[in-house]
């Protein structure tokens, strides 16, 4: 029987904040459960939730809420003997799983907080930005997994000087098969509606853009639990865009596909990203990116190829989405669609297990 694989993450996919890394962490775990890893996957409580349950031949265990989780799974676990792998993600705080007394210690890393502190962090934020390397010194010589080399180069700047193992990112999305024209010159985002998001860049280079006949609309796509900032960035868009803007908010599984899919762009503006899993998702659907010139981002688009990286300033991404609708998106579409279909989730399984038997 293989070794056990003990995941201490602070939400599960269900969580009502789950993102991403849940996601990403979900199909990996899915496919280690095939090849004969039991696992288990110990989170907070939310309202709701089951403390106790299996699915997908996973075991969910959850405890504690977000803030006491990490002392929960100490509790639980911290003095076993009997663990096998423990993977430590840490989205924003660590578990610590080094001082464990059992087990095969990995940190798994999708990205750091860094500038999104700044943005999402409040009257912590100052704190927050610079105790966040402080708070990562004793991984320092830990073996790491993370998503990107961008988020890998990151990691290394902070101190980190252990083994980095980066895998591979895959999206559900298949690659579709034909490509069809696009007939309209719309853009989409595809995103939390957060400020580390910086959609009311977005907004400002689309106005750019009208000033240069640009016929299209941009339309802005995401839930979020921040409602000022999305009435000010429903305001901004009606001021600033007219009935060429509009702010979905949260929308069906299909709606956002092909709203993905009869863009000529996808933009993405964040902060920092550790891959950008929209960006994807729209390639695999045909549709090219113009994405900020930061981290995980700049790894997710092919400068020239897939997209444009550009300077994280709304005149840049104005600049080149205007320089890709007059060079023709078709080339740029396929592509990205044919760059995107070379991923796989048992690629990304097969590095990720990697990663656990270099233990």
């Amino acid at each position: 029987m293989k070794p056990s694989i003990l995941l201490l993450n602070w939400r599960d996919p269900w969580h009502p904040r789950a993102g991403g890394a849940e996601f990403l962490t979900l199909r990996i775990l899915e496919r280690l459960v095939e090849r004969g890893y039991p696992v288990e996957w110990f989170s907070s409580r939310y309202a709701g939730c089951a403390e106790d349950e299996s699915k997908g031949g996973i075991r969910y265990v959850r405890r504690g809420s977000e803030a006491t989780v990490h002392l929960a799974a100490y509790r639980r676990y911290g003095k076993r003997t009997d663990l096998g792998y423990v993977v430590d993600e840490i989205n924003t705080i660590p578990f610590y799983a080094m001082a464990y007394r059992s087990g095969k210690k990995i940190a798994y890393i999708n990205q750091l907080a860094r500038e999104i502190w700044l943005y999402e962090g409040g009257m912590l934020a100052p704190f927050g930005y610079i105790a966040e390397p402080l708070y990562l010194i004793p991984y320092r010589n830990s073996p790491i997994i993370t998503i990107s080399e961008s988020s890998k180069q990151t990691l290394r700047g902070i101190g980190l000087h252990g083994e980095i193992a980066v895998i591979p990112m895959n999206v559900d999305e298949p690659p579709i098969q034909t490509l069809t024209p696009k007939v309209s010159q719309d853009i989409v985002i595809v995103a939390r509606l957060a400020r580390s998001k910086r959609i009311e860049h977005a907004i400002e280079a689309a106005a750019i853009m009208r000033q240069h006949q640009w016929s299209g609309a941009l339309n802005i796509v995401g839930g979020t639990k921040d409602q000022r900032y999305e009435r000010q960035l429903r305001k901004l868009c009606e001021r600033r865009l007219g009935s060429q803007g509009k702010v979905w908010g949260r929308v069906t599984t299909q709606q956002r596909r092909a709203l993905q899919q009869s863009a000529s762009i996808l933009w993405m503006t964040s902060a920092r990203e550790g891959w950008g899993l929209v960006v994807t998702e729209a390639a695999r659907l045909g549709t090219p990116s113009v994405v900020y010139d930061v981290p995980g981002l700049r790894d997710a688009v092919k400068d020239g190829r897939t997209g444009y990286v550009v300077a994280p300033s709304p005149r840049a991404l104005a600049d080149a989405s205007l320089r890709m609708l007059s060079e023709g998106v078709a080339a740029f579409a396929e592509r990205a669609r044919d760059d995107s279909a070379r991923l796989s989730w048992d690629g990304t399984a097969d590095a990720f297990e990697g990663a656990l038997l270099a233990l």
